[in-house]
């Protein structure tokens, strides 16, 4: 019985150290992609999304666990909508100069 306790409790223990390295990975990778995030700076995010960039780093990573996780996911969300609207305009763009080479094709009778 004795036995089994204590396998009992090392198995408990590494469960508990490996849900703590865990945690200590999550932290780094949160603080990676934060920095990454800033440095690649509000550019890439629409005018309406460029407020997320007002903090600096310091404090972001002030902030809880909660906090830095939602204003990540806030940015990356930011970048996608951008991305997204930056090929809608270039779709538009190349569909607007095809109708106006159409136009001047039917109009003139000639290519341009």
């Amino acid at each position: 019985m004795e036995r089994l306790r204590c396998t009992t409790n090392f198995y408990e223990h590494a469960k508990q150290q490996r849900l703590n390295d865990l945690k200590k990975i999550i932290g780094i990778v949160s603080k990676v992609s934060i920095t990454a995030e800033l440095l690649a700076g509000a550019r890439a995010s629409s005018v309406a999304d460029r407020h997320h960039f007002d903090l600096n780093l310091s404090d972001i990573l002030d902030k809880s666990t909660q906090c830095k996780r939602n204003w990540l996911l806030n940015v990356i969300a930011a970048r996608q909508r951008f991305e997204r609207q930056q090929a809608n305009f270039e779709g538009i763009q190349t569909l607007s100069i095809a109708n106006s080479k159409l136009i001047k094709w039917m109009t003139t009778g000639r290519a341009s």
